[in-house]
């Protein structure tokens, strides 16, 4: 029989590529969505498709019987509140832990999927490592650190591992999208005036690093592991990507940081009374001017022979044929 895995946010963004590539490498996928949830990426794919509530501690143990390992990539990157950040981020991850301690005592793995904001921004071009003190800066990573601490919390009866992506880019993001358009119409937009740095990674090789992670023995001890292209980037270097793989020649437009705070306030004001939280409010504008966003997968490439597949270039041009093939540029 196929190993059954369980995983979460298979409906969106980066778990559909996760899902993917575990159907790819034999394994048996069961998908936990809401219950009304839409399956969105998964609908076409070979899935076991099981709905709960997080709240439905009965209905979470019925799922994962009989899994051999759970994947916990869904959560919410931006949320109307801090409550709300901590139920989608925090709170579900203890929730499938203590299911787990219930339905799979003799589970093999709990991977988390949690993120490069956990961590903070970098003080200098020296890409962090696991090793370094958190400092999250943003709701956001506030909420993946305590999921992370969750984890740490349920060492002693499975194996964990975490996972932390920087920005991740690919097919099916709408996120990084935007920045797509700008400059399909021209604008290639820098806040403020100095360059930043920051880490990318392609979803597929998250996807990756997700599979090596699951394939290997583990043994009882905590991991944590980055995941990177191995590149520093500035964003004049990524614009210039999607620029060539768009045959465009936008005009590179510094944004004033005042511009872009009253900018953000307009739109989040928008949204809001819309029924919907802003891409770019306020913690996501503190986010973008931080000067340095790096961090190492050197761990990964040492202990799991991690390679990424994708540099910048063949992973924009990539995703912007991806783009263009369904219609949105």
């Amino acid at each position: 029989m196929k190993p059954i895995v369980l995983l979460t946010g298979a409906n969106g963004f980066v778990g559909s590529h996760v899902a993917e590539a575990l159907l790819a490498g034999g394994y048996a996928v069961r998908c936990l969505l809401r219950p009304h949830s839409k399956p969105a990426w998964i609908e076409t794919l070979p899935v076991d498709i099981q709905r709960a509530d997080y709240e439905d501690a009965n209905g979470l143990a019925r799922i994962l019987d009989g899994c051999q390992a759970i994947l916990h990539f869904g959560g919410a990157t931006k949320a109307p509140d801090r409550d709300a950040h901590f139920r989608a981020n925090a709170g579900t991850t203890q929730a499938l832990l203590e299911a787990a301690a219930r339905a799979c005592p003799d589970l093999q793995l709990f991977l988390l999927c949690s993120s490069q904001a956990a961590l903070g921004p970098s003080p200098s071009l020296d890409p962090l490592s696991e090793d370094a003190p958190p400092s999250p800066i943003t709701t956001y990573g506030h909420s993946k650190l305590a999921a992370e601490r969750i984890c740490r919390e349920y060492e002693s009866r499975f194996p964990i591992a975490i996972l932390r992506p920087p920005a991740v880019y690919g097919p099916r993001d709408k996120d990084i999208f935007i920045f797509f358009k700008l400059v399909k119409y021209g604008i290639a937009p820098t806040i403020g005036s100095r360059d930043r740095y920051f880490s990318l990674v392609h979803a597929a090789d998250v996807a990756q690093i997700t599979r090596l992670i699951l394939g290997r023995s583990h043994p009882p001890e905590f991991r944590l592991y980055h995941v990177t292209d191995g590149a520093i980037h500035r964003w004049t270097e990524v614009s210039g990507a999607i620029a060539h793989a768009m045959n465009r020649r936008p005009l590179n437009v510094r944004v004033p940081m005042g511009l872009a705070l009253a900018v953000s306030k307009v739109v989040s004001k928008w949204s809001s009374a819309a029924g919907r939280v802003s891409t770019l409010n306020r913690e996501k504008l503190d986010d973008l001017l931080q000067q340095y966003w790096l961090i190492s997968s050197q761990r990964a490439v040492d202990e799991l022979g991690y390679a990424p597949k994708w540099d910048i270039q063949a992973g924009v041009e990539m995703t912007a044929q991806w783009y263009k093939e369904k219609g949105w540029l």
